[in-house]
């Protein structure tokens, strides 16, 4: 028995190489977004080579313009060093201007209701 052997049109060549391409086109762009995921957080685990008192001084001024905050100060957590944030009342507004740490330290926000200064007696 003879076997046929059956040419393949062009427009089929095409087709099939259109899609390796489209699959490949795929594959480099899943591996470009799964790097940058990972690099995106790097920053946030990764300890800074300032201190926390130059971090805290760099970014005061900053915090302070925003309405809300009236104080900064250094603290612990988990027994670590952090960035406190004194805030008159803890709002998810508020929340989300922060990020939850900065050059590898901590950032907590803290509700302390209005700062007053006492009477002299």
């Amino acid at each position: 028995m003879l076997s046929t052997i059956q040419k393949s049109s062009p427009f089929s060549v095409m087709r099939f190489t259109v899609c390796i391409i489209g699959f490949i086109a795929l594959g480099v762009a899943l591996v470009g977004c799964v790097k940058t995921g990972v690099d995106d957080h790097e920053g946030e685990n990764k300890m800074s080579s300032k201190t926390i008192e130059q971090v805290l001084k760099e970014h005061t001024d900053e915090w302070m313009s925003i309405p809300g905050v009236v104080g900064t100060a250094i603290g612990e957590f988990e027994g670590k060093p952090c960035i406190k944030i004194y805030v008159v009342e803890k709002t998810e507004e508020l929340e989300k201007k922060f990020p939850a740490s900065l050059e590898g330290y901590p950032l907590l926000l803290e509700e302390t209701g209005e700062f007053k200064a006492l009477d002299k007696d």
